[in-house]
Order: C-alpha cells, then structure tokens, then sequence
C-alpha cells in the first residue's frame, strides 16, 4: 500500500486512485480516514482495490504527496473516465485553514497534516492540471481528532527486537 510507484509499467495501468492523507500521530490513524477507505472498498462506495489507494495516515510531506499525485496523474491519463480522489483529514477544522509555519512565505495557506504542511496552492495546481487532462480530480477535506490505536484497528504492534530488518 505504502510506496507503490504508480507510473512503473510493471503495474497495470489504474484508472482510477485514491491518496487518503491524514494526521494521526505514530500508531494512529484517524477514524474517518479508515471509514473513508472502508466505503470505497465497498460496493456502494465502488468496490475500489487495495492497489488503486495509497494512504498516509500520518501525515505527507509535500514533495512525497507532489510525487504520488503526478505517479496518479501519469496513469489516469492513459485511461479513459479516469479518476483520482485526493482526501486530506487533517486533526481540526483550523488546520485545514493554517497558515505556513515559515516565516518567510507568511500568509500562504496550508493544510497542516500532523507535523506536515501541505500548500493549498500546489492542490489547485493539480485540480487545474485535471480539468486540461480531462482527469476527474476530487478532493475532500475533512478534520478529525478521533485518533484509533493501530492494535485496535487489528495489526500486530511489532517493536524493534521482533523485526527482521
């Protein structure tokens, strides 16, 4: 789920696929951003598959978002009534509306993602970039401070003595 390279001709070619970004700390995913990708694996929410989303449920840095965002792009160009679905949960309503935490770039407005900051302009690039690529581009934003532990979500907590790196 993590890291896959969307624009690898290895894969087949997606028409359609959805980046969930939350802002959950370590070991934490947000409830909303679990039942948002519970519903799109639904049959009401179109059955989407595991390889058609990518999730950051801690947060993106910018250039990682920028990167699977043109991977999306690249594939959903090839396809015809192609969609790709942007979903950004942060933690509250005003991070949704925050300003960048540089003091240099004051007044540009972001949506914070746990320690990341995402610009609001980069996401009106891409929905500009969408309508030229007649790409049906979504983006959903949302907040949410109902943070679920990983091990009742049901995965396994493995600490650095178990893993086999």
């Amino acid at each position: 789920m993590y890291g896959r390279n969307f624009s690898d001709r290895r894969y087949m070619v997606l028409a359609r696929c959805a980046l969930l970004c939350g802002s959950a700390p370590v070991d934490y995913q947000q409830a909303k951003l679990v039942a948002v990708h519970d519903f799109l694996e639904s049959k009401a929410g179109g059955a989407w598959q595991e390889q058609e989303m990518l999730i950051f449920p801690n947060g993106v840095h910018e250039l990682v978002l920028e990167s699977a965002l043109n991977g999306a792009f690249d594939a959903a160009a090839e396809e015809d009534g192609s969609e790709v679905l942007l979903y950004l949960c942060a933690a509250t309503e005003a991070d949704l509306h925050a300003e960048l935490s540089d003091s240099a770039c004051a007044g540009v407005e972001v949506v914070r993602l746990g320690s990341d900051e995402v610009r609001t302009d980069v996401i009106a690039y891409y929905a500009e970039l969408a309508a030229r690529l007649e790409i049906g581009f979504r983006v959903v934003y949302e907040a949410d401070s109902d943070f679920v532990g990983e091990e009742a979500l049901g995965y396994e907590n493995v600490g650095r003595e178990k893993c086999v790196c």
